[in-house]
């Protein structure tokens, strides 16, 4: 059941903004640099690494000594390695009645926060996401409804492609703002503090769209993406595990969350159609009969990775 919500006045709400982040002492600057600048101020930057990280312990200190800024800087830690826990911890640690998350490689735009913070006057919404521009990256055109789920379990993407705002089943985590009490009290699954963590996101997103809360999507609360240092094992240019860690979260997500006769038809597509890049029969016959197979697709590692979330659901 949804729970009851207060409504957050125009300059009344407590903001925090949560930075997860392991070892980028330079786009983490940029970030928060960025954050100081905007037309909306938060009234405090959590930053939350990992125990051990010299680089960013030294980043954190640099940062509060240079800050001139009323927004209160502070620092929280973990000890496990991975994406989710950085931000369940940040989570426990924030003050604030509204929780922005973004990632520390991006840099944000003067209105992000002011975009993102009047759509909480409706005590119905309960997250809201921006938009995520790639520097230097070509645009890409919206297909179907990103940000959206159909009926039997495909979640469009490419949702940074809308232009409008619009409501959604699911936003990107590194561009989003919470309810605290709400993102408070829903589960951080372990399981999908894997590899990337992807598609933790969307997870989040249905349990609170199970408890009745609205999911939005602001394009003017924009971020911008930089290339940055990641951590060993996480290579972008490696497709197969991400295609694998993928295939894998997305399909324990959804045998998990949906109710059982939407879980006996996202199997049937999953397995039989699937899409590009999370193969199936269908989408490797339509791939082959209109030329565009291609080698390295790596359609092991797509079924390996369904099979897996497949048998961890099951398994819970």
């Amino acid at each position: 059941m949804k729970t009851s919500t207060p409504r957050i006045r125009e300059r009344g709400a407590s903001i925090s903004v949560l930075i997860p982040t392991y070892r980028r002492a330079e786009p983490l600057r940029n970030c928060v640099a960025s954050i100081l600048a905007g037309s909306r101020v938060p009234d405090e930057i959590l930053m939350v690494g990992r125990e051990g990280d010299l680089e960013s312990e030294h980043i954190f200190t640099i940062l509060r000594q240079e800050s001139q800024s009323r927004v209160l800087l502070r620092t929280a830690w973990t000890t496990k390695p991975g994406h989710v826990p950085p931000v369940e911890v940040g989570v426990g640690a924030a003050s604030g009645e509204l929780i922005a998350i973004v990632d520390d490689d991006v840099a944000v735009t003067s209105d992000w926060l002011a975009s993102l913070v009047p759509h909480f006057h409706d005590p119905k919404v309960g997250v809201v996401g921006g938009r995520v521009l790639v520097v230097d990256a070509p645009p890409v055109k919206p297909r179907g409804k990103p940000g959206c789920m159909s009926w039997y379990g495909k979640l469009w993407g490419n949702l940074g492609s809308l232009d409008r705002t619009v409501a959604v089943d699911s936003v990107m985590e590194g561009n989003c703002i919470w309810r605290r009490e709400l993102l408070a009290s829903l589960e951080f699954d372990p399981v999908l503090n894997f590899d990337d963590a992807s598609m933790y996101g969307l997870d989040l997103c249905l349990q609170a769209k199970k408890r009745g809360f609205t999911i939005k999507y602001d394009p003017l609360a924009l971020v911008y993406h930089y290339p940055a240092p990641r951590a060993d094992g996480l290579d972008r240019q490696e497709r197969g595990p991400r295609v694998f860690s993928y295939c894998r979260n997305y399909t324990y997500i959804m045998l998990k969350r949906l109710p059982f006769w939407r879980r006996l038809v996202f199997l049937a597509w999953w397995f039989l159609i699937g899409e590009r890049d999370a193969w199936g029969l269908g989408s490797l016959a339509i791939d082959e009969l209109s030329g565009n197979g291609r080698k390295n697709r790596h359609i092991s590692q797509a079924l390996r990775g369904k099979v897996e979330g497949a048998r961890l659901s099951f398994r819970g």
